[in-house]
């Protein structure tokens, strides 16, 4: 079972440099020569293209100008965003890097597909798969890599008992999943998740890929036990919704229990509607300035259950 993510454009300014696996980008070829292509292109053309001004063109154009001339880092340790923040695949053993490198695909606007401790480039150029970047192949960059991503994506999952593919990616980058050209019966399941302050679901979907990571999971059933991490000291902080998933679509909720000043997550728990309903229904006419109250309640009791495996 493969898990697919999307990558980064932020990078951590001091990333951590060790870690106990290195590899090297299966499509690293094919990166060099679209670094290569894109280098032909000036300021102007990069300040066109990207909408980004004058000065941060011409700093794109001098990284691409640098590629291969820096000291590449693995990606889980480059990436500043708060799902591989969560996922902290910097502090993985050994074995659990291996396990990580062999089920898990970064898309990447760079580097087309990678894994979690391939060492890439520090470049602070902010593509991605559907960044409108004129290439031989076409006006996106996802033109360029379509095929060998997929070619990729294919190879690897004759390898594997059964072809199922997990997605927590974007759905602009989702859209290189072509069931014609995947192996036949190729399952394609999605996770998402929904929370109370949803800057929040990014971080779950690093915890969760850290706990199935961890755990082996290894069918799409298995991944339906999560419930956070530390389960044992801190209680369920996830759990299923099932009114909103489907065979092939898992959506996780937060686990709202006591708590929160005037009790408002229990309430809200026991409501049978929306959080706005909610709000609507306890915080309007001569009582609306409870509604500040709720939502603070809310999500101070939402990030209180939560286990930050990280700081960030």
């Amino acid at each position: 079972m493969f898990f697919l993510l999307s990558g980064a454009v932020r990078f951590h300014a001091k990333p951590v440099l060790e870690c106990a696996l290195t590899s090297r980008p299966r499509l690293g070829s094919k990166a060099k020569a679209l670094a290569q292509e894109l280098h032909r292109l000036d300021a102007k053309d990069i300040k066109k293209q990207l909408h980004v001004n004058e000065a941060l063109a011409k700093q794109y154009v001098k990284h691409l100008q640098d590629f291969e001339r820096q000291q590449p880092v693995s990606a889980c340790c480059l990436y500043d965003t708060p799902l591989f923040n969560s996922l902290n695949a910097a502090e993985f053993d050994e074995d659990d890097a291996q396990w990580a490198n062999s089920y898990v695909r970064i898309f990447s606007g760079l580097y087309g597909l990678i894994r979690p401790f391939d060492e890439i480039q520090p470049l602070s150029l902010p593509v991605n798969l559907a960044t409108k970047l004129t290439t031989t192949k076409g006006k996106f960059l996802k033109d360029y890599w379509r095929e060998p991503v997929q070619r990729e994506l294919q190879e690897g999952l004759l390898k594997l008992p059964m072809p199922v593919v997990v997605t927590l990616a974007a759905e602009e980058d989702n859209e290189l999943l072509d069931k014609e050209v995947l192996p036949e019966g190729t399952r394609i399941a999605r996770v998402n998740f929904k929370t109370i302050d949803k800057d929040d679901a990014h971080s779950a979907a690093g915890e969760f890929m850290r706990w199935a990571l961890q755990e082996r999971c290894m069918t799409v059933e298995d991944l339906l036990d999560f419930k956070g991490l530390n389960v044992e000291e801190h209680g369920a902080s996830f759990r299923v919704n099932p009114k909103a998933s489907e065979p092939d679509k898992i959506v996780f909720e937060e686990n709202i229990g006591d708590g929160g000043s005037g009790g408002w997550s229990k309430r809200l728990a026991e409501f049978d509607g929306s959080k706005a309903k909610f709000v609507k229904e306890f915080a309007s006419g001569k009582d609306r300035w409870k509604r500040t109250e709720i939502n603070k309640s809310l999500v101070k009791e939402s990030k209180k259950k939560r286990t930050k495996s990280v700081v960030y």
